[in-house]
C-alpha cells in the first residue's frame, strides 16, 4: 500500500514504501528514512523535493495513521535501479521495474546545536549553503 509523504513546504508525494533504520551517512551513525518511489516521479523532481529545508519536517500518512519526523535533513542517497517485481516462472520471464530510492538522515545533536547557534533568520541560508555544498561534493564524484 502506498504512503503519502508530506514535506515541510507542503509538497505531497506518493511513495511505494517508507522504512526507517540506522545508517552511516556523512561520517555519523544516524536514524534514516528511506523512501521508494516509482520511476515516474522523476529523479529531478525528487532531487528538488528532498532538500534540507524542505525536510525539516516529514509527515508520512499511511491510511488513517500519520507520523511526523523532524530533522531528517541530511541526504544519504538518491538513486534509480531496477527492482524485481515478479519472479521468473517456468511460463514467464521475471518482471523488473525502475524505482527511485531517496534516503534522508536525521541531524545529529551537535548539528542541531550548531544550527540553533546560527540564530534567527540565518538558519535557512546556512541550510541552503550546506545543501549546495553537498550537491557540489556529490557531483564531483560523478
Amino acid at each position: 500500500m502506498s504512503k503519502t509523504v508530506i514535506l515541510a513546504d507542503k509538497t505531497e508525494l506518493t511513495a511505494l514504501e517508507v522504512s526507517g533504520a540506522a545508517q552511516y551517512i556523512q561520517g555519523s551513525n544516524r536514524d534514516a528514512l528511506t523512501f521508494i518511489f516509482p520511476a515516474s516521479e522523476g529523479m529531478e523532481t525528487l532531487d528538488a523535493a528532498f532538500t534540507a529545508e524542505k525536510c525539516e519536517t516529514i509527515t508520512i500518512r499511511d491510511g488513517s495513521e500519520e507520523y511526523t519526523h523532524s530533522g531528517y535533513t541530511v541526504r544519504g542517497g538518491l538513486s534509480k535501479a531496477p527492482v524485481l517485481v515478479t519472479p521468473e516462472t517456468a511460463d514467464a520471464p521475471a518482471v523488473y521495474e525502475d524505482r527511485i530510492t531517496v534516503t534522508m538522515g536525521q541531524r545529529t545533536y551537535v548539528e542541531t546545536l550548531l544550527a540553533q547557534m546560527g540564530g534567527g533568520g540565518d538558519e535557512s541560508i546556512e541550510k541552503a549553503d550546506l545543501d549546495a555544498a553537498y550537491k557540489e561534493g556529490v557531483n564531483s564524484y560523478e
